[in-house]
């Protein structure tokens, strides 16, 4: 940059920062002031700036940048941060000048400052399922929305990868944690520093935590799925249900034995079988609950959409067709749900606002930390597509199975 250049700037500082038509004023500093006033100095300052210029070996400061545009630190600062005052004439110059030198925020250094690094972590249980897709999204469009970064960890239902998880955030000094519990023992959090690292949950709630969550009334959605079997008549209804010891796996199956109780169906615990959540355990238990000895169920409620997958896959290796022979309800609803043959009729939860609320939460949390927690449940949807579309029939098991199926 030329002295010549400088001086220009300079000359012109103190009067482009006066806004009379607002009636504000944002002050150039003395030394910005008497720049205008005294060429000699303006020659000096502008040969040690150019020895200051940045290069690919040091980046541009904020310091370069008040340069560049001849205007204060502060007033960079303002333009910034956007919490002053600044005539856009002088904040479209200010900005002319970031560009110019491709200055970069030290948000790290700004976050040590301000007490904050402007992210937040999210961390889920099984990057594979497709329920925490729109989950994700719901936090980031919130964070983003506020400013703040968003850092994903998946755990893969592993305690000591969640526990890794949650140091981690805690030393890069994320702000805050949204967090899916896995199963297991959650007594590290009773020391954890909630103060100075909130937390919220969601889609589960582990019983010795008292904080923030974000869940679904899982009771009712799973009531909802079995009532509308019963009302087709079907009362032989088997469940693949999900990790035993989470809440979402007992609450639905406390939906499940509610609804039978309400129409007089006796509970038959030969009709329960436990998934794991994944394809794989869909079609295990699936499986299992179609082959027994006893008389097999007439529908099926699986309580996860990727079990959903396995149930299918298991209805196929038997011989049977949904909804022809079984009749099938997945709790989760996912945009191949409806592309599907059958199309399924499911449980839908509002997976999007499960994100969006417990960001919110969280934001919440930062700005009032000594409030009581609070339990936000949604309310989930039943979907009534093809899949439980069969008439109740009477049923002889094949007198052959397929040769790759056990009993």
């Amino acid at each position: 940059m030329f002295a010549g250049e400088y001086q220009w700037r300079y000359s012109l500082v103190f009067n482009e920062q006066h806004d009379f038509t607002a009636g504000r004023l944002v002050r150039a500093s003395e030394e910005e002031a008497s720049y205008g006033q005294d060429p000699s100095r303006c020659m000096e300052e502008a040969k040690q700036m150019k020895d200051m210029e940045p290069s690919a070996e040091r980046p541009a400061t904020i310091k370069d940048v008040a340069a560049h545009a001849g205007v204060s630190v502060a007033t960079v600062s303002a333009v910034i941060n956007r919490n002053k005052y600044v005539s856009p004439g002088l904040a479209q110059r200010v900005q002319e000048s970031i560009a110019a030198l491709g200055y970069e925020r030290n948000s790290l250094a700004q976050g040590l400052k301000m007490h904050t690094s402007q992210t937040i972590g999210l961390i889920i249980s099984d990057i594979t399922n497709p329920f925490f897709t729109s989950v994700v999204r719901g936090v980031e469009d919130v964070a983003n929305a506020r400013g703040y970064s968003l850092i994903l960890g998946n755990t893969d239902e592993d305690l000591k990868k969640e526990m890794s998880y949650m140091h981690l955030l805690e030393s890069k000094r994320a702000d805050g944690l949204i967090v899916s519990f896995t199963l297991g023992n959650h007594e590290y959090l009773r020391s954890w520093p909630a103060q100075r690292l909130p937390l919220v949950s969601i889609d589960r709630l582990p019983p010795e935590l008292s904080i923030d969550a974000v869940l679904i009334d899982n009771v009712a959605g799973a009531r909802k799925a079995v009532e509308h079997l019963i009302a087709l008549g079907h009362e032989r209804i088997g469940i693949v249900t999900g990790l035993t010891g989470i809440t979402t796996t007992e609450e639905r199956l406390i939906g499940y034995q509610r609804a039978l109780k309400a129409s007089g169906i006796p509970l038959d615990p030969a009709l329960i079988a436990e998934g794991n959540s994944r394809v794989d355990g869909g079609e295990r238990a699936a499986l299992q609950l179609l082959t027994q000895e006893a008389v097999r169920p007439t529908a099926l409620f699986v309580t996860s959409g990727l079990m959903v997958i396995g149930a299918l896959q298991a209805i196929d290796r038997v011989g049977l067709r949904c909804p022809e022979d079984i009749a099938l309800v997945g709790f989760d609803d996912f945009e191949w749900a409806a592309v599907m043959y059958p199309r399924l009729t499911t449980v839908c939860q509002p997976t999007y606002e499960i994100g969006q609320k417990a960001a919110q939460l969280l934001f919440e949390r930062l700005e009032n930390r000594d409030a009581a927690p609070q339990m936000v449940r949604l309310q989930p949807q039943l979907v009534i597509r093809e899949s439980t579309g069969a008439a109740l029939q009477s049923f002889t098991a094949p007198t052959e199975m397929p040769s790759d199926v056990h009993r």
